[in-house]
């Protein structure tokens, strides 16, 4: 009874210990691409402006950012983020250039850090005392990168764009049996849009599904401003519409399969390839700088992006089928970098790498019922909607464009930076290949020596020779004058000096190394060079049979050290 008691009270003590500890959430790094809102249709202004509706669905989207990450009122709050001044070293703003990209952009931020003024905070006093205001009510500025055609940034955020192997991809998609059997079964469908909707800015030979997305983006323009479409279409010929062209956009963005035969369509993703890349940029320097950088990262851009990077994390799959659709204007794709932490802990420090978890979430919505749905990653099942930053590395590291000069090597493509980069590659590679002036010195000095060695080497022995040359006369097993008698012995010449066969253990010839030829072999090497693996070494045979090691073989191990060059041999005969 006694020792029951004891382990009730071990186990109530297990019990308020686990209840102290209370593990939380703690958001260090937040990175979203947001989809610009509603503006004016290609087909009816050079220009796609931002509409007036489109502003006001970023600012509306971006109150819901500012609820879970800024404000304070959520457990998601990011760590170290500013919840009322903007401050623009924590919040990293890129956007496409084009107007309808930038204004989406600049709309979002007004809603994430509103006017000062509306939030009642005080005015700035200056030297006379008086107090300042910002126009607008204390409107916040906000620092947007916009990245054109000649910045490398601009592959971070539109990587299909500039492309020409994208172009190429989406050129064979068009001309694909595939299309052709899909513009044959929407053909009647198009000409009923055409002559409801589509006469007064397509021709008819227009209206195909070739160009599915710029008429579902007419027609959706419609809808929200001129309220005498639904007059002539009804709800069901818009949707049709809208599911052709997320069709069309996810042929041309999807990851192709191996058993496609298509060379140039794996260039299709690029998009996503090179968000992937941006996403790894921004928390890989979170985390290098302990969570004081890049806290909040946000990029604007179109479609191709997002759809691209659906196909390759496999959040487009037969249970989240959603992911085959492009996301509604305004939606975005957020990614949360956090960990887990002591609820003791009020000021938490920045955790290790094994502590860092990574959660994708789909903001798809404008309004404030949206709500942050998370979704699993690669395969996992739903359960598993937050995985380890080192898996969600190495799983984007997969795929992510590595950099600038690879990208444009996969693309081929022939813009300005481009041209530098890739100038700049082969220079490189040139400068390489190149030798270094005080290598290129000492291995002209060490070749003078070699040949000077040489050349002494050889008056040496034609010296010698000279000094113990016989009587010109013949010897017992040789030839007898100018001619051969019959009992002159044959001559076997049983190693050829073209054939270096000796082996360590075989004698020296009674060929040319009795005579007054002389053979000079360097060291043969077996193995690497570099690496100094084994090696054997051939003697050197005189005319007195004499071993004599080659003049280099002292300095042999400088040569190694110094130089990844072979040495200079000794030439083999004279």
């Amino acid at each position: 009874m006694y020792g029951l008691s004891i382990a009730l009270l071990a186990l109530q003590g297990l019990v308020v210990s686990a209840q102290d500890f209370h593990p939380i959430e703690k958001v260090w790094g937040v990175f979203a691409f947001t989809v610009h809102g509603d503006s004016k249709p290609s087909a009816l202004a050079r220009s796609q402006t931002l509409t007036d509706y489109g502003a006001n669905e970023l600012a509306a989207a971006a109150s819901n950012f500012r609820y879970r990450y800024v404000s304070g009122g959520s457990d998601t709050v990011i760590q170290n983020l500013s919840p009322t001044i903007l401050d623009s070293n924590d919040v990293d703003v890129l956007s496409a250039t084009d107007q309808k990209t930038v204004g989406s952009a600049q709309a979002f931020m007004q809603g994430l850090y509103p006017p000062l003024g509306s939030m009642n905070i005080p005015s700035s006093q200056v030297a006379n005392g008086s107090f300042a205001q910002a126009p607008l009510n204390g409107y916040q500025y906000p620092r947007i990168v916009t990245v054109g055609e000649a910045d490398p940034q601009s592959i971070l955020i539109e990587g299909q764009a500039m492309c020409d192997m994208y172009d190429a991809a989406e050129g064979e998609y068009r001309a694909s049996d595939e299309v052709q059997g899909i513009t044959r079964d929407t053909e009647a469908f198009y000409r009923k849009l055409w002559k409801l909707a589509l006469s007064a800015v397509y021709d008819e030979s227009s209206a195909t599904y070739t160009n599915a997305v710029p008429i579902s983006e007419y027609l959706d323009y419609e809808v929200v401003h001129n309220d005498s479409l639904l007059e002539s279409l009804n709800h069901a010929d818009i949707l049709r519409a809208r599911s052709l062209a997320d069709q069309y956009i996810w042929s041309t963005n999807r990851q192709q399969s191996s058993s496609s035969g298509s060379m140039i369509g794996v260039v299709s993703p690029i998009a996503g390839q090179t968000l992937a890349s941006s996403i790894l940029e921004a928390f890989d320097l979170n985390i290098q700088e302990g969570g004081m950088r890049q806290k909040m990262t946000l990029l604007f851009g179109g479609d191709e992006p997002a759809v691209a990077l659906s196909s390759l994390v496999g959040l487009a799959n037969q249970h989240q089928p959603n992911f085959f659709s492009r996301l509604v204007r305004g939606g975005s794709f957020v990614f949360e970098l956090y960990s887990f932490e002591d609820s003791s802990n009020l000021y938490p420090s920045y955790p290790g790498i094994d502590n860092l978890y990574v959660r994708f979430l789909l903001h798809n919505g404008t309004d404030n019922t949206t709500k942050f749905e998370p979704y699993s990653l690669f395969g996992h099942s739903p359960s598993r909607a937050s995985i380890p930053y080192t898996e969600f590395h190495s799983e984007l590291e997969t795929f992510a464009v590595a950099s600038t000069q690879e990208w444009c090597l996969r693309c081929n493509a022939e813009t300005v930076f481009c041209n530098g980069v890739l100038d700049q590659s082969e220079s490189q590679k040139k400068k390489d290949r190149s030798m270094a002036p005080a290598l290129a010195g000492v291995i002209g000095a060490v070749t003078t020596l070699a040949v000077i060695a040489f050349v002494g080497i050889v008056l040496i022995l034609i010296a010698r020779v000279r000094k113990g040359k016989p009587p010109n006369k013949g010897s017992l097993g040789g030839f007898k004058g100018p001619g051969k008698l019959a009992s002159d012995a044959d001559l076997s010449f049983s190693e050829p000096i073209w054939r270096n066969s000796k082996t360590d253990n075989s004698q020296p010839s009674s060929g040319l190394a009795a005579g007054v030829g002389v053979a000079v072999h360097g060291h043969e090497r077996t193995g690497s060079w570099e690496m100094g693996q084994g090696r054997k070494e051939i003697e050197h045979i005189q005319p007195d049979g004499m071993e004599a090691r080659s003049p280099f073989a002292e300095h042999e191990e400088d040569w190694v050290v110094h130089s990844g060059l072979q040495p200079v041999k000794v030439r083999e005969s004279v």
